[in-house]
């Protein structure tokens, strides 16, 4: 059965995108179902989509809850942010690398995300909903740190689905529960890994070659694409400082996990679709590909300029130690990744919500077709 797959991106703080877009999307189509048959997620649009997943059929709920969780958000509320868990956590590092004491692997304690995620998510309904038939599939990738391999956790109605088994992607059917999601959003070396069923696993963009996978294993035939990250403009001015940073750099990897695998899965697929209309109707029969409209979203503003503008929301000993890697003079994009501030997510939520707005009519032709 072919149906219109929703593909959320990673990209930390970024994922109050999202929600504009969404809120555009419900506001230009007046559904009140969630429109989208499949739910595809990664890192934090994993927790955007357990929200669409619960809702399933109150499209407006579902936005509003979104919209207040992202417009409300504060730091504490996704890590430790206090002087002393961020002192304990540096000290930690170094202890580790002075007198090798206990092994660190994170810089930020995430436990504040799981109290969250647990207190105010109903994985029990999305069953239902799922059981039901409401929608066919939600899934969320993460990467397993023992297999070296993504593995895409998810729900499907139809109890007849074959999981995938590629060399570097594989899928498992299971329930999605809280540590699925902690796992899907565990950003490297600032969160912690999670432990599921004895495998230690991490953000699930890391080593993700084909994002948009899982949507097309599910029969998608139609795939809305909500990204994180502005195209780069090529006649950039050429920067006055001498030397680049370490956040600078950071920000530039970072931003490499969660978007570039994606932007190359959408010229794939692109690419794909124009080889499927040179062949004959009677040839496409046999053919293993199907062609399929891909509706890309990101950002067409400087998201990182946004950051730098919140950069004294960020709270004082984080924004020492960013400080210390150069993001403030040279770099906003790391700090857009952990920026968990209602006043920075609530400006890129309306500027998504407007860009979205301003292409009402690609919107409509996707969902008319």
């Amino acid at each position: 059965m072919a149906g219109t797959a929703l593909y959320l991106s990673g990209g930390g703080a970024r994922g109050a995108y999202q929600v504009g877009v969404l809120k555009a999307v419900a506001e230009i189509t007046k559904a009140k179902k969630v429109p989208f048959d499949i739910i595809s997620s990664v890192s934090v649009g994993s927790i955007n989509a357990i929200a669409l997943a619960e809702h399933i059929n109150d499209f407006p709920l579902a936005i509003k809850t979104l919209e207040n969780f992202w417009r409300h958000l504060h730091t504490n509320a996704v890590f430790k942010a206090s002087n002393w868990s961020l002192i304990k956590s540096v000290f930690s590092n170094l202890l580790y690398f002075m007198v090798k004491r206990k092994k660190p692997s994170y810089l930020l304690n995430s436990l504040p995300l799981r109290h969250l995620i647990s207190n105010n998510a109903d994985f029990e309904k999305i069953q239902a909903n799922i059981e039901q038939g409401l929608f066919q599939a939600l899934e969320m990738t993460s990467n397993c740190y023992d297999l070296h391999k993504s593995i895409s956790f998810y729900q499907h109605f139809d109890k007849e689905f074959e999981d995938w088994n590629l060399p570097k992607h594989v899928s498992r059917r299971t329930e999605i529960a809280c540590e699925h999601v902690l796992a899907a959003c565990a950003i490297p070396l600032f969160f912690p890994s999670i432990k599921i069923d004895g495998l230690f696993y991490g953000d699930g963009s890391l080593r993700l070659i084909s994002p948009l996978r899982a949507c097309i294993k599910f029969n998608a035939d139609k795939i809305f694409v909500c990204g994180g990250r502005q195209l780069t403009d090529e006649s950039i001015e050429r920067s006055p400082i001498e030397a680049i940073g370490f956040s600078h750099i950071l920000g530039n990897m970072m931003n490499s996990l969660f978007m570039d695998n994606l932007d190359r899965d959408i010229e794939l697929v692109e690419h794909m679709n124009a080889i499927a209309e040179l062949l004959s109707r009677w040839k496409m029969r046999r053919s293993p590909w199907r062609p399929i409209d891909v509706c890309y979203m990101h950002p067409h503003f400087d998201v990182a300029a946004v950051a730098d503008a919140h950069y004294n929301d960020m709270p004082y000993l984080l924004r020492f130690l960013l400080n210390s890697m150069g993001a403030k003079q040279q770099s906003g994009d790391l700090l857009s990744f952990l920026l968990f501030e209602g006043d920075f997510c609530g400006e890129l939520l309306d500027l998504a919500y407007q860009e979205t707005m301003d292409r009402e009519e690609q919107v409509i032709d996707f969902f008319d077709k």
